[in-house]
């Protein structure tokens, strides 16, 4: 009789560490803060709310690379789907220099007030990275910043995250990511699951009943979570 070997190999964990688009990861430079004008979904001015007249700005980080690991989109992050994306990389020594250095031109520039999409891709890496922000808010007091997060609220870097809310709750708005644990949230959802929704609001931009965030405000504005559908 003849045997036959089998060679069982472990399953190799195929999560993605970092970015597909390696090619997309550029270093520091004083243009990290793009006009939101060069994205359609971000808008340029601001139309309401009380950041109404101010210009947007984004920052993009390495997505996963920056991440949480416990992202529950780490497996279907939008950030596949954005091939031309700039992604800066934060692991280079000048990164927060020139990041200091184009925010402080922006405060100079900008005398009614400007404002920072924070982490178009990519997440806050570190709490040094955090406590950054927080001293970036009283260096730059035209300065009023947006975003969101996958830490979650009850973490380490979440509640250092969600303090610098509470001090500056005009000018820091950033939102926690599928968790339910705060009404200041965000959740995506697949559209089959529409009908389920019975809290928040469905991203309008979205919806169609606005043109971006810029003309919208709805995320910086309200406390109430936001929803948006899967894409």
């Amino acid at each position: 009789m003849t045997s036959l070997a089998v060679n069982l190999i472990p399953a190799k964990n195929l999560r993605p560490p970092t970015t597909r688009y390696r090619k997309g990861v550029k270093a520091p430079s004083l243009s990290m803060l793009k006009r939101g004008k060069q994205n359609k979904k971000l808008g340029d001015k601001i139309t309401k709310g009380a950041w109404k007249g101010m210009t947007m700005y984004s920052l993009t980080l390495e997505e996963r690379a920056t991440c949480p690991s416990d992202c529950q989109q780490w497996d279907n992050c939008y950030g596949d789907n954005m091939p031309f994306a700039h992604r800066f990389d934060h692991t280079q020594t000048d990164f927060v220099a020139r990041l200091e250095q184009q925010l402080s031109e922006l405060n100079k520039k900008h005398t009614n007030g400007f404002v920072v999409r924070l982490h178009v891709l990519g997440d806050f890496y570190d709490g040094k990275y955090i406590v950054q922000w927080q001293l970036w808010l009283h260096q730059f007091k035209n300065m009023n910043v947006f975003g969101y997060t996958h830490h979650t609220y009850t973490s380490t870097l979440g509640a250092m995250i969600n303090n610098i809310n509470r001090l500056h709750p005009d000018r820091f708005r950033v939102r926690f990511s599928d968790d339910w644990d705060t009404e200041f949230s965000a959740h995506v959802i697949q559209s089959k699951d529409l009908e389920y929704i019975e809290h928040g609001v469905i991203c309008p931009e979205q919806l169609g009943k606005t043109d971006s965030c810029a003309t919208c405000s709805y995320c910086w504005s309200s406390d109430n979570p936001v929803i948006f559908i899967e894409h």
